[in-house]
């Protein structure tokens, strides 16, 4: 039947039509179609009766042109700043920085009475102290992938591509079939708190940060829904601590993926023998390799056994609370490259050979604009 409920697709359109349909379990499905002047918009999410439960909207843009007629996903291009893309380029493996490697000694603070005074709302937990213990004994098992809007941010370029000498990465954040930026996340299978399939809090979206006056709760603990949190458990707090900042930071226009360290696809530390589990210990020294330097690199995405894969990748989360410990995860969707204006040619160059990975990879160079303090972008061409 025909919804007359409007949404942001309707603005400056041609035309717009709504549907809903309903399905015999109750679901039902919206469908948004909108015509614009040069594109369409087509928007489809689908609502299960038995939990409330909205799943994420897919959207898809027909772009209309005179020199074409294309079918894609409306995602957002975000973009990761690197102080040496070498790394990322050769496998396509991006780091989550684990608490213990990130920058703000604010970040995962929360007000603790405010939250305690939220919980009893909750039902998830008999008292707040187990609210409160469980999400400090977690919070250092979780990991976070920043990305930003800004790609022409004259600090960002300084202080993470090591002085305009490394370069600025652009991915499309979510895909039209998974949600996600990346090639084939893990999902959880242990120690997740949700109650139902669907409710898990860690599966890879890229979220903006809140930038905020006071930590989360102390001001505004009745100002969110929770109408779910039954279903997603503790875990639903454990996330969403790390998805605020002090305003101090809102130059960066941050989006965050945050994930558990143990869905990592590939972990590089120190010292493994550090790990308190021997037979894990001498599994993983079966399977990884350690270098002269005692860093040792294990594969986990070639694990075909998922739950063997966590169980490994949860004995080496003990040693996130080293920095130099690294939890990378594969990642696809790569839309650009653009090298600082101090890169040379020749490391341009370099990086040829690896690019022959990313098929449709954009690449450019930044350079300094003489008239105003602001970076402009040439587009290199693939030879």
């Amino acid at each position: 039947m025909l919804n007359g409920v409007s949404s942001v697709l309707t603005k400056y359109c041609l035309v717009s039509i709504n549907l809903t349909i309903w399905f015999k379990n109750g679901e039902r499905a919206l469908i948004e179609l909108a015509l614009k002047v040069d594109c369409i918009y087509i928007q489809f999410r689908r609502t299960s009766p038995i939990v409330k439960k909205t799943t994420h909207w897919v959207d898809i843009k027909l772009l209309c042109s005179r020199r074409s007629f294309n079918i894609g996903v409306v995602v957002k291009l975000l973009y990761k700043y690197m102080s040496n893309p070498e790394y990322f380029l050769k496998e396509g493996y991006i780091r989550a920085s684990q608490l213990s490697a990130l920058n703000d000694p604010f970040e995962a603070t929360y007000c603790k009475e405010a939250l305690s005074d939220l919980c009893p709302h909750f039902e998830i937990c008999d008292s707040p102290s187990e609210l409160i213990s469980y999400i400090e004994e977690n919070k250092n098992k979780i990991g976070v992938i920043s990305l930003t809007e800004a790609k022409d941010n004259l600090l960002m370029w300084s202080h993470y591509a090591n002085e305009h000498k490394g370069a600025v990465i652009g991915f499309w954040a979510k895909s039209a079939f998974n949600g996600n930026m990346f090639t084939h996340l893990h999902e959880p299978r242990l120690n997740s708190t949700s109650l139902f399939e669907g409710f898990e809090m860690f599966h890879g979206e890229c979220l903006p940060v809140m930038y905020r006056k006071q930590p989360r709760y102390r001001v505004d603990r009745f100002d969110f829904d929770y109408s779910n949190i039954s279903a997603e458990g503790q875990d639903r707090i454990l996330f969403e601590i790390f998805q605020q900042k002090s305003d101090e930071w809102i130059y960066e226009k941050e989006h965050r993926v945050t994930l558990r360290l143990d869905q990592a696809d590939k972990i590089i530390v120190s010292d493994v023998h550090r790990l308190k589990n021997k037979h894990v210990l001498s599994q993983l020294l079966a399977i990884g390799s350690e270098d002269e330097n005692g860093r040792f690199t294990v594969y986990l995405d070639k694990i075909s056994d998922e739950i063997v894969r966590e169980a490994y990748a949860n004995n080496l989360v003990e040693l996130s609370f080293d920095p130099s410990s690294l939890y990378l995860f594969k990642v696809g969707h790569v839309n650009s490259i653009i090298y600082g204006l101090n890169v040379s040619q020749s490391t341009i160059d370099s990086y040829q050979e690896d690019l022959h990975n990313y098929r449709h990879i954009e690449q450019w160079k930044a350079s300094l604009n003489h008239d105003f303090y602001t970076l402009e972008f040439s587009e290199i061409e693939r030879t």
